[in-house]
């Protein structure tokens, strides 16, 4: 096969650099410009990939992906066996299952033939689950299901799955997945990372699920996300239970942590607290309903003292009638120093009648209850047009000192508000920044009447 997919000067760089690399002189090293240019005309003529070295054909397999190596693997039977045999090149996975897609049987046999074959090298595994039209999907839990019936996965490190969604299908469907995960992860005594956010298990198969998890798990485990993991949209899951608290206070090597907030209880974070002293560098919390907190001041007091360090995330979510009644309500019960802030507030199910309202008051309680710690805020929001917003907005970012990254989409009263806020920001960083320019990106002011509507880009 002639080297044609390659840029030659880069090909002849990159093939120097290797002999160097090799303790190999080369033989153009002797020559004269004019006979090293003739030689390298005619060595490139007379080259072929397949004539490359093993080792360097695993290097340059490294960069494709996933497609391109099944494509790759049909070029010769020397492709075939590197790449079949070669468990570098597929340490690291991710697959998106989208719901409103209808799979050819090409694309299904392609799946089924890489997590069969293949899935024994996995240690990095991401699944990510997309739903454009609906969140009531009926889907994604058989897509799910046909992917994992062929998954034999022996060394995984690393399990994510974002955005299951099982609620809205069959038990049947729910148990089967249930039970090929609680094999996967039992046979897997390694799992250091382990995210599933909106999973949204029923109380019984999710329970059954994450104590596997946490028992199987309990030496390695260093990041666990189950933010939204259960089916529960009020009160507590785990209420008058202790396996929950008695397995994640069990974790040895915790690190990081995203739950949703009413999952928590007085005891469980009192034993989280007591269990990862000084050791928990990450919290991230989330609430998306109204509900009663259970956890008592005292408790986060405890949490605090026992990782001063923990960098604390409190992510509010959801459907919000009255927002300057609901969304200090939330805030009440955290007297945390918390430094990131994200909102996103009758975004994507808005009716005509939940207009948000009053947005200034939820400004102000942000400022007067974090504005020591708190270095990103994020807000995503249908409010309307009011200049007291636009001022609130302006003295939260003013009056937080260590205020540094800002991401607003809402509507604006005044078209200078952020130009204001960019300008407040600048004075904190380092290097200036304009308000249009490309290089900008601790500040993101956007007006709703600018862009089509959806949530802020998540990040940690």
């Amino acid at each position: 096969m002639p080297l044609t997919i390659f840029d030659r000067d880069k090909s002849y760089c990159f093939l120097q650099k290797m002999n160097r690399n090799m303790g190999l002189k080369s033989r153009f090293s002797q020559l004269s410009t004019e006979e090293r240019n003739v030689t390298d005309m005619q060595t490139w003529k007379d080259a072929s990939l397949s004539s490359l070295p093993m080792e360097i054909l695993e290097h340059i397999f490294c960069f494709l992906q996933r497609d391109d190596l099944l494509q790759a693997m049909s070029v010769c039977t020397r492709w075939k066996s590197l790449i079949s045999s070669s468990p570098n090149l597929w340490t690291r996975q991710t697959f998106i299952l989208d719901c409103d897609l209808r799979y050819t049987k090409k694309t299904k046999v392609d799946v089924f033939y890489c997590v069969q074959n293949f899935g024994p090298h996995f240690r990095t595994l991401s699944v990510k689950c997309q739903h454009p039209e609906s969140h009531l999907c009926i889907t994604m839990a058989d897509k799910f299901n046909m992917f994992l019936s062929g998954l034999r996965a022996h060394v995984l490190t690393s399990f994510k799955v974002f955005d299951l969604q099982v609620d809205n299908t069959s038990r049947i469907v729910i148990k089967k997945i249930n039970k090929t995960l609680k094999e996967i992860i039992a046979m897997d005594r390694h799992l250091k990372v382990f995210e599933m956010p909106a999973a949204h298990w029923p109380k019984r198969q999710g329970r059954e699920l994450l104590n596997t998890v946490l028992q199987k798990s309990r030496n390695t485990l260093e990041i666990l996300n189950i933010k939204d993991f259960f089916i529960g949209k009020n009160g507590s899951v785990v209420e008058g239970s202790d396996w929950f608290s008695t397995g994640l206070a069990s974790l040895t090597n915790l690190t990081k942590l995203s739950i949703t907030i009413y999952y928590l209880t007085d005891e469980l974070v009192l034993s989280l607290a007591r269990a990862r002293r000084g050791q928990l560098t990450h919290l991230s919390l989330l609430t998306n309903f109204i509900f009663t907190n259970t956890v008592q001041r005292d408790s986060w007091d405890y949490l605090w003292n026992a990782c001063p360090n923990v960098a604390i995330k409190l992510t509010i979510s959801g459907l919000i009638f009255e927002t300057q009644e609901a969304l200090p309500y939330f805030f009440e019960p955290l007297e945390l120093p918390i430094r990131t802030i994200k909102m996103i507030v009758n975004r994507d199910f808005q009716s005509p009648l939940s207009s948000v309202t009053g947005m200034t008051v939820v400004l102000d309680y942000v400022r007067n209850h974090y504005r020591p710690s708190l270095k990103t805020f994020t807000l995503d929001v249908n409010n309307e047009k009011e200049e007291t917003f636009d001022q609130a907005l302006i003295n939260l970012v003013r009056e937080c000192p260590l205020l540094v990254n800002v991401k607003v989409l809402a509507s604006f009263h005044s078209g200078d508000t952020a130009k204001t806020i960019h300008n407040v920001v600048a004075e904190r960083l380092p290097t200036p920044l304009t308000s249009t320019g490309p290089e900008n990106k601790n500040v993101q002011i956007e007006d709703n009447a600018s862009r089509p509507k959806h949530p802020l880009e998540e990040y940690w």
